[in-house]
């Protein structure tokens, strides 16, 4: 009996201590998450942290940086926002709900446009004691409302996701609609943006994907009612690292990046009526030294105008290890259906391994260079702009372009310092750069 009671005693003891305990872990486990983060755009630090027993308050402190906090500072916003936390110490982790405090200058145009004591910003999370963390991101709806003679109405948008402890991740987020209509009687209508990613974020880059989508923007001119409108728009990009495997005595190599993005769109109408459809952008990198290629962008932060002769030096170091291990780039797909005819062209180049010091001496390129070039365009299109038109004639003249009933087409090989067209005929790749200027 004696150690029933010691057992439920025990027990006991534990759900009492249990919420301190989670207390502790959650304040170690903020203050770790953000002595871990590290973004380009921002520099996120904690300004206050009181820890109670079934729950804390904290405040964090955001500040923008580079380009981000310039952009803020001509708008007149500022650049340096808090963040007030309410943690709760639940049995198996931390929740917490997280709201952004509104700078007093800005409290009347925030009244005015989510209602009053309402914040424009709210953050949950649930952490586990893993740190396996599900959020919720919202920017709460603002209601046809006149700002400034502006009137606006958007919808939540709304970004929920999951981070484990390593930092990687997945990401959904929507916003049904938003419209703004301004003074100068301009309007913005924006239907069905979603997008989503997974991955995480490695110094400078995404290692993993990202996508968006977007049903409908258009932008009109209401004075006119002259319009601007695009419709089935998707918007892609993968980052993916690879090891390549090692030759038979040969150290590990170093690991590769390959980049892929794509950009569709259905319809785009412009301002005069015309229509272009079936609009396609694919492009992609690959076989890049991945860690020359994060030192350069880990230096994009730290880089002076002018340059150091230090940070000279560690630039052409990083770019000569970048190239001399090779590398690839091609445009796999650019095309649309113009209203005078399709619009298809791709470019594939390869850089060989083998260059030294490519910094001293660019022109070792032209040696190591291979490819190819196609481009179709339609007669009419060409011959609606008289500059291009010229330009053309004498590409055909040279034998370095073709006509057939509807199109103009261009077909070469790159190897090397020299091009091959189609017909066999060959040309120094200098010369094909004079002919396109």
């Amino acid at each position: 009996m004696l150690g029933k009671i010691g057992a439920v005693g025990g027990a006991v003891a534990v759900a009492l201590c249990w919420p301190f305990a989670t207390g502790q872990i959650g304040e170690r486990i903020y203050l770790d998450t953000l002595g871990q983060y590290e973004n380009p755009y921002l520099a996120v630090s904690s300004d206050s942290y009181q820890r109670g027993y079934l729950s804390s308050e904290a405040v964090s402190k955001i500040e923008l940086k580079d380009e981000l906090k310039f952009l803020f500072e001509d708008e007149g916003l500022p650049t340096v926002w808090f963040v007030k936390h309410h943690v709760s110490h639940g049995f198996m982790g931390v929740s917490s709900t997280s709201e952004l405090l509104v700078d007093e200058e800005l409290k009347p145009m925030a009244n005015a446009l989510w209602g009053e004591n309402v914040a424009p910003v709210t953050f949950t999370t649930s952490t586990a004691l893993t740190r396996k963390t599900d959020f919720t991101f919202q920017i709460n709806p603002i209601e046809a409302t006149e700002v400034n003679g502006n009137n606006v109405a958007v919808s939540p948008f709304i970004m929920q996701g999951t981070v484990n402890a390593k930092g990687a991740g997945e990401f959904q987020y929507q916003l049904p609609a938003a419209s703004l209509t301004t003074t100068a009687q301009e309007e913005m209508v924006l239907k069905g943006l979603k997008g989503g990613g997974k991955g995480y974020l490695d110094g400078q880059f995404w290692i993993g994907d990202q996508s968006l989508t977007l049903e409908a923007v258009s932008f009109k001119d209401l004075n006119s009612e002259q319009s601007l409108d695009l419709s089935g728009v998707a918007v892609g990009m993968e980052n993916i690292l690879t090891q390549p495997e090692a030759a038979e005595g040969e150290d590990k190599p170093e690991q590769q990046l390959a980049n892929s993005n794509h950009v569709k769109v259905g319809k785009l109408v412009m301002l005069d009526g015309s229509e272009y459809s079936n609009f396609n952008f694919q492009m992609a990198f690959s076989d890049l030294d991945y860690p020359s290629l994060s030192r350069l962008g880990d230096m994009t932060d730290d880089l002076e105008e002018p340059l150091t002769e230090q940070q000279a030096k560690e630039v052409s170091d990083a770019l000569d290890a970048l190239v001399a291990k090779g590398l690839a780039f091609s445009v796999n797909d650019l095309s649309v259906l113009a209203p005078e005819g399709q619009v298809t062209s791709r470019l594939n180049m390869a850089i060989a391994p083998g260059i030294s010091n490519i910094s001293q001496n660019i022109g070792q390129i032209a040696q190591n260079l291979g490819g190819d070039i196609h481009l179709s365009l339609p007669v009419d299109l060409v011959e609606a702009d008289p500059l291009l038109s010229e330009r053309v004639d004498m590409l055909e003249q040279s034998a370095i372009v073709e006509r057939n009933e509807t199109h103009y087409l261009l077909d070469m090989q790159i190897e090397g310092d020299k091009v091959i067209l189609s017909n066999g005929d060959q040309l120094p790749f200098a010369m094909l750069f004079m002919l396109f200027m």
